[in-house]
Formats: structure tokens, C-alpha cells, sequence
């Protein structure tokens, strides 16, 4: 794909229960609007857009927008890692909590941020599990978070990001053990019965839990949470302080950073990153600072 535009769409139209596909009008319309040159070039599947992205990218595109959830933004900075092109981020999925972290959590903003769009170099995080390894912007999780990722995927009522969360969570938590984790943090060894651990540089996950809440974008550390063993009427307890960032001061709650996470389990733990499955523990996790050119808003949170 040669002689693409500045700007190129790539759209999952299935992402947000096909509400992306619903949306390619609009974002079309809006973008004659205001007068900015793009065309829209349509995913048939998660390997086809990381592909479009990277054909646009390597023929001349310099802004890539994602249309679609937290999922096609990474897929999509996947495909143009390295080619000096940006990252936007147009939500339209079931979260959208990278969308929201770099100040594009609302569509027709996302948009209008294209006009005369604010580049900002961010860190990428490469998550390698087993022979795999994979790149992500926002966050990763191992263990009951990933279990509860693994059920909301599975789910085929669409009860919004919150909804379809909380529905998820409830139906794991009735069946979920903590696993004997061990994590190292850079120098830091922990061996510790845990329910999750979360990796990342964003600060929301699961369509608005503000996991990580000191997270930066772009200052080279790798942010990590971490919850040890609790029953399931405290954890079901505690939970709702996840929403405000207020978790990290329970006392089952520890918080680290650092430039490299590794981490084990007793047993099959599921990993996924930015709302996708990218294997099981035991992962690697290494941050790559300033490796992904970004469109940002002004009210980016956690962008300095």
C-alpha cells in the first residue's frame, strides 16, 4: 500500500459488540469536516489490521487512528513499531482505556485531535510468554484479572464496559483460588500467595478501574499491582476503592516499579494485555521508553 495519506483509518468493526463498524460514517463524516485528507481502510480480523496498520505506516501514513477498543489500539501499534509513524486512538470498543489515558477518551475529541494533532513519544511494553513475545500500551494482568478478561470475552450480552466487568468478575470470583505467585520486581524477589498481578503504564483497565494510579506513560518504568490472597467477601469488599486509585493503600495491596517484571505461578495462569490474550505465565515484562509516537490531548492523564 504505497502513497497512503497523512492520515489512514484502520477500523475493527466488530470491536464494542460491532459498535466500531457502526461508527466509520460518522468518523468519516466528521474528518471531511474538518478538512482533514484520510482514508478508511476496513479489518477483516486482529492479523489483518496489525497488517493494515503497518502497510499504511511503511507507505507513507504518518498518523495510524485505531478505530475501535483497547484491543485494535495495540494491535495496531504493533503493526507500526519502528516506523516513525504516530498512534491515535479513536474509541469505539468495550473500554477504551487507552483512548482515555492519553486524553482521547471521547470519540468526537478523539477526532477533532486529528486536526491539528499533539505528538508525544510514549513507552511500549514487550511481554514475552514462553517463545512469544508481543508488544503493549496500556496494561497487562495474570490471574484473576485474566480470568475475569477470559469470562467477559465469553459473554454475549452487552452490558457496557462496567456491566459486562462486574458481570464477570462475580462469576469468577465463585470459583477462583489464589495461585502461589513469584514476582521480581528488578532486584526485588516476592514469593506470596496472590489473586493478581497487574503490569503497565496506563492507569485504567476494565473500562474505568484505575489500577494503576500513578502510572506515567512516558517515564520510562513499568508501574505493578499487586493483590495478595484475600476471601472472597473482603476482596468483594475492597473492590469498589479500585474505581478512585484508593486500593493502594489496603494492606493486602502492594505497588512497585521498575524497568523489568517477571512472573510465575504454581499453576496455569492466563496473561493478557490490553484486553487480549497473549499467553500464560511464566512472562517477561520490559519497558521500551519513548518507543511509540502518540496523539494526545490535553487532558492526558499520566502523559508528562
Amino acid at each position: 500500500m504505497a502513497d497512503a495519506p497523512d492520515l489512514v483509518v484502520v477500523a475493527n468493526p466488530a470491536a464494542g459488540h460491532g459498535r466500531a463498524g457502526r461508527l466509520i460514517g460518522k468518523v468519516t463524516t466528521a474528518l471531511h469536516r474538518l478538512r482533514v485528507t484520510h482514508e478508511i481502510r476496513i479489518a477483516g480480523s486482529g492479523t489483518d489490521l496489525e497488517r493494515l496498520a503497518r502497510a499504511s505506516a511503511v507507505g507513507g501514513a504518518r498518523i495510524v487512528a485505531a478505530l475501535g477498543g483497547d484491543g485494535t489500539a495495540s494491535l495496531a501499534a504493533n503493526g507500526i513499531l519502528g516506523t516513525g509513524a504516530a498512534l491515535a486512538a479513536l474509541p469505539a470498543g468495550t473500554g477504551d482505556d487507552f483512548a482515555k489515558a492519553i486524553g482521547a477518551g471521547k470519540l468526537d475529541t478523539a477526532v477533532e485531535l486529528l486536526a491539528d494533532p499533539k505528538i508525544v513519544d510514549l513507552d511500549v511494553i514487550e511481554v514475552t510468554t514462553g517463545a512469544d513475545t508481543r508488544s503493549f500500551v496500556n496494561i497487562a494482568g495474570a490471574g484473576f484479572d485474566s480470568e475475569v478478561n477470559e469470562a467477559a470475552n465469553g459473554m454475549t450480552v452487552n452490558l457496557g464496559a462496567t456491566g459486562t466487568y462486574i458481570a464477570a468478575l462475580l462469576k469468577t470470583l465463585s470459583r477462583y483460588s489464589p495461585a502461589a505467585f513469584t514476582i521480581q520486581v528488578d532486584d526485588e524477589r516476592m514469593e506470596l500467595d496472590a489473586m493478581l498481578v497487574e503490569v503497565g503504564s496506563g492507569r485504567w483497565t476494565g473500562g474505568g478501574m484505575k489500577v494503576l494510579p500513578n502510572a506515567v506513560m512516558n517515564d520510562g518504568l513499568l508501574d505493578v499491582c499487586i493483590v495478595e490472597a484475600l476471601s472472597k467477601p473482603a476482596f468483594l469488599r475492597a473492590f469498589p476503592r479500585v474505581f478512585l486509585g484508593s486500593h493502594t493503600t489496603h494492606p493486602k495491596v502492594r505497588m512497585r516499579t521498575g524497568t523489568r517484571v517477571q512472573v510465575e505461578a504454581d499453576r496455569r495462569v492466563l496473561v493478557y494485555a490490553d484486553g487480549e490474550l497473549v499467553g500464560s505465565l511464566p512472562a517477561i515484562f520490559e519497558i521500551r521508553p519513548a518507543a511509540l509516537p502518540v496523539v494526545v490531548g490535553p487532558d492526558a492523564k499520566g502523559v508528562r
